[in-house]
Formats: C-alpha cells, structure tokens, sequence
C-alpha cells in the first residue's frame, strides 16, 4: 500500500533522492540544506521502505535506496488530499487562496493565465479514492 502523503521530512528526503535516482543516506544528507543527523534521514528511509515508496540494494556494506514511485504519483495524490481536506474538492478556491498569500509577479500570472487557456481537460470517470 502506497501512502497517500508523506511528512515534511519524509518529502524533502524522497525529493533528493528522485534527483539522485539512487542514493545512500550520506548521498541525501549532502543533499538537504539543513543540518540533520545521520540516524534521523537512515531512519527516515527505512520508513519509506516499509511504506513501498523506496527499496535498496546492498553494494559491499552500503544501502543504496531507489524509489518506487514517480514524483507526480506522490505530488497529484497529495494535492488531491489537500483540495479534499482544505478547499471542498475546490479548484477555484484552491488558486484564490493561492492568490490571495502569495506575492504573484505579472510574469507568472501570465504563465498561469496561459496554462488555464491551454489546459485541455480529459475525460475523467472519478477522482474520488476509495
């Protein structure tokens, strides 16, 4: 069973290791800007192992962790739960509130404005999870 969000560590771990694409724990510590111990990213790694988002293979004595999941997998899954729980399955309230706490340069709201008029929506038969 793949989780449907990960914690804050959690992520910021699972991120350096989809730019590495395979990585030892001083490979993600190196990786991450702020100081954390060794234990705590080990750890970290082996509980997204046991939640099926990473596996390892062992090289001499070394763990070298691969992940199981694509990126977009973890990030579409979260931003669904985060449209369910935060904005009423919302969209629109969603980019409001975006709007409204974030400061927006007219270069991005272009990029934005462009997005929404390229968008070409497919057909969806449900996006609700079981």
């Amino acid at each position: 069973m793949k989780p449907n969000r990960l914690h804050h560590l959690e992520l910021e771990v699972m991120k350096a290791i989809w730019k590495l694409e395979r990585a030892t724990v001083n490979d993600v510590l190196d990786a991450i800007d702020r100081k954390i111990a060794y234990t705590t990213i080990a750890t970290t790694m082996k509980s997204l192992e046991k939640k099926g988002v990473l596996s390892h293979q062992v090289e001499g004595r070394t763990f070298v962790y691969q992940p199981l999941v694509k990126e977009t997998e973890i990030t579409h899954t979260m931003l669904i739960d985060l449209l369910e729980r935060l904005f009423d399955n919302s969209a629109e309230k969603l980019v409001n509130t975006l709007l409204e706490v974030r400061q927006t340069s007219s270069d991005e709201l272009n990029r934005l404005q462009q997005l929404i008029n390229d968008y070409q929506p497919e057909e969806v038969t449900s996006t609700r999870r079981d």
